[in-house]
This record gives structure tokens, sequence and C-alpha cells, in this order.
């Protein structure tokens, strides 16, 4: 009995040692580091800003002849001798100005000076690197290698900020980068934003995955037919014609609690106003119960009544936003003629302010689609452009809002954009699987989901 647990166990942990091996083998991250960087030399590349007809004997000789510094600076860098590389470095570039190469020609060289004083430990010599930085062009930044070098450069500095945006375009032209994912993640991360480096791990592990799949994808192109069938059915639900779902304004959730004095100066406001104020807060607040009860009649009698007396009370435009808004839902979902002629002017009048929030975004959204598809002509295209800018905004505030995804793809379809609708069907199906696998029944409803997704 004995030897057969043990022997068991054995199996169990070589399965185990196994899995954890198959594991490390499908990230290609997991040996990279974050800040890890090596010195690159480009010498032989160094001529090929220059027009050769131009090229006269001298600077060909000097130009030899520095590059012969130049390549031992670089081999003192890879063995981190960065002072030495310093005093190479200097007298390659006195050889290179005497050959009155173009500054494209000596990006090479003052990247590398740049990191070598970067990497002293003197703090006075990170302003000689920053000069150097500063001194050279665009064309380098062709090379993703030496944009990456270019990046810790910046960051070595202090200039964090220009070291992520290189790193973020880095990313932006190859999304398998993983190197200047890493590095971008911990800049985010050390600098105390940890939300923004999240992000970037998650795009990350994102990328990770799809290479995993594009490998494995070439890797079974030869199985059988079985898995081909299986292939041409994923092939065919990819392609399935989004349809979306039509904006509803009388499903929407009504925001209740405000801050109507958010953008004002508290202590300018007089007793005269305030009284107004208060008046108007407490007819808000009637207003947006009987607007989630669907009594479009009283919610719109008591919220014109609240935006009149909040704007006697002097309340900025940006505070009145949430009453013309809601009123604006009001108008609209009652359906009626007289209501939908009125509500353009309130919508009119609302600010950008307002759309900082997704769930304000998406509820205007909602109404400018109401508006726009109840109108014709030019003002027709002009409230449904607006609402899919809306919506794209509210996308933008909670990737995991569904509705927002749908509905934007009904609109595209009714603009007659149907490529923009499958795109936007693509990026619906892929966060609709996140959010499923990420949140319960319950977590979906407390985001705001009135309907839970849920696999089927």
């Amino acid at each position: 009995m004995k030897r057969i647990i043990l022997s068991t166990i054995i199996s169990l942990f070589s399965f185990l040692q196994i899995a954890n091996a198959a594991v490390i083998d499908t990230s290609y991250f997991a040996q990279l580091k974050a800040y890890d960087w090596q010195p690159i030399s480009d010498a032989d590349k160094v001529l090929q800003y220059e027009n050769s007809k131009d090229l006269t004997k001298r600077s060909i000789d000097q130009s030899k002849l520095a590059e012969s510094h130049y390549v031992s600076g670089v081999k003192l860098m890879e063995s981190k001798n960065y002072n030495g590389a310093i005093a190479e470095f200097k007298s390659a570039m006195k050889r290179y100005k005497r050959a009155k190469l173009s500054d494209n020609a000596l990006n090479f060289i003052r990247v590398n000076m740049s990191l070598s004083y970067a990497n002293t430990g003197n703090k006075q010599d990170l302003i000689i690197a920053k000069r150097f930085l500063d001194l050279v062009t665009s064309k380098i930044l062709n090379s993703k290698e030496w944009t990456y070098n270019i990046a810790i450069a910046r960051d070595k500095i202090g200039e964090q900020n220009e070291a992520s945006k290189l790193l973020s375009n880095l990313i932006r032209k190859d999304e398998f980068n993983f190197q200047s994912y890493l590095t971008l993640s911990k800049i985010y991360r050390d600098s105390g934003n940890d939300d923004e480096a999240d992000k970037v791990e998650d795009r990350m592990k994102d990328a990770n995955q799809k290479l995993i799949e594009k490998k494995n994808k070439i890797k079974n192109k030869d199985n059988t037919s079985s898995i081909k069938t299986k292939s041409k059915s994923k092939n065919k639900k990819s392609v399935v014609k989004a349809k979306g779902k039509k904006p509803n304004v009388n499903n929407l959730i009504i925001v209740k609690k405000v801050d109507h004095l958010k953008f004002n100066k508290i202590e300018k406001i007089d007793d005269r106003s305030m009284a107004q104020i208060q008046i108007g807060v407490s007819e808000y607040a009637d207003g947006v119960i009987a607007l989630s009860k669907k009594d479009y009649a009283t919610a719109q009698d008591n919220l014109k009544e609240a935006e009149k007396k909040l704007k006697r009370g002097k309340v900025s435009n940006d505070g009145l936003n949430f009453s013309r808004a809601n009123l604006t839902i009001a108008l609209l979902a009652s359906g009626e003629k007289r209501g939908v002629g009125q509500a353009k002017r309130y919508l009119m009048n609302i600010t950008s302010k307002l759309y900082q929030k997704r769930e304000w975004a998406y509820n205007m959204a909602v109404a400018h689609y109401d508006f726009g598809s109840r109108s014709r002509g030019a003002t027709k295209e002009d409230f449904l452009k607006r609402s899919v800018k809306l919506f794209k905004t509210s996308i933008q505030l909670d990737k995991l809002f569904l509705p927002a995804y749908e509905n934007l793809i009904y609109v595209y379809r009714q603009l007659g954009e149907s490529n923009k609708a499958q795109k936007t069907q693509k990026a619906f199906l892929k966060n609709r699987d996140r959010l499923m696998n990420s949140f319960s029944k319950s977590d979906q409803a407390n985001l705001g989901m009135k309907n839970p997704y849920v696999l089927e």
C-alpha cells in the first residue's frame, strides 16, 4: 500500500513539473526583465545618411578612424565601463566632426554617449546625457531597437513621460514587443500610476495569448479534416452579421445623486441665491424619483422647476447639466411631439463636463439617438453622429459596459457603416467574454447591467 501511495505522489509531482514547464514555455515574457537593455553599435550604418558623391577622401578617412574609437566605446559599454566608453566616444566624435557628418549620421554615437553619461552614477552627468539626447533627430526612431534604448535613456534622466510615449509607440507598431510592455509597466508602477501599469500588463497578456494562438494555428494547419471543419465553423461565427440593439430612452438607469454646486464657488453664493438653489435641489430629487418610476409628466414638471430655480440661484451651466439631462430624458421618453421639440433646446445647452462619467455619457448617447431618429435630413444625421461619439466615450470610460457596444452597432448599421459595426461587434464579443469570466450575475448587476450576460 505504501509503495502505491509513494508511486502516486511521484507521478503527481512529475505531472506538475511538466505542467509548470508548459506554462513557462507558453509565456513570451517570463524570461524578460523590465529596464533591461543592450548597447547597439551599427557602426557600419553611420555613413548611410550621407550622399556618397559628397564624401571627400578626408571625410571617409576620418570616419574610419572615428569608427575604431566608436566600436571600442560600445564594447566598453557592454562591460559596463561607462567612463571608459565616454572617453572613446569623445575621440570618435572629434573624428566624425572633422568628417563633417550630418546630425542624422551622428545619432548612434549621441544616443550611446547619452546612455553612458546616464549610467555613470554621477548626477551631474544626467545634464550632459540630456543634452546629447536632445540633439538626436527623428530619423533614428525608424529603428525599434534604437527607440527602445532612447526610452531607457529618457527614463534614466527623469523624463518618464517621454519614455512612456516612446514605449507606447513601439507597442502600437509591434503588439508583440514584450520587452517594451514590461518596461512601460514598470515605469508607470514606479511613478505610482498603478492603474496604467495594470492596463499595460493586461495588454501584454492579451498579446501573449494572441501570439500563442497564432503559432498554434500555424502548427495545426495540416491537421485532420475534423479540425478543419471546426475551424470553418469558427470562421463562420466571426463573420456573423452584427445586429446590435436599438437604444431605448425608456430603459435607462437614472442618475439621482449629483452635486449641483460642483462647479460653483460656494463662498460667492449669497443667501438669496442659496434659497433658490435649495428649492431647485428639492425639485430635482422629486423629479428623478418620478422619472425612475416612469411618471414622465410629473418628472417634467419637477425638473423644469428645478432647472429654473437652479438657474436663478446662479448655478453654472456645468452644474445645470444634471437637471437638463434628466429633463431631456423625461421629455423624449414621454413620446409626445411637443416634448421632442423642447428636448432639443435642453440637449444643445448641455456642456461637455457632463460626459466625464460613463453613466451620463451613455444616457445622453441614447437621448441624442432618440432625438435624431425622430428628426429628418441634416438634423437626423447630426444627432445620430453625436450619439455615436457619446457611445464611444462611454465605452472608453468603461470597456465592460456592454449595452454601449450593442447600441453603437445598431446606430452604425442605421448609418450604413457596416465595417464599423462589424469591428464594434468584435470588440463587444471580446469584452463580453472578459465580463463573463470576471464577474458573476450579481457583480454585473452592480455594474449597471439590467440583464446580466451569462455563458450559454
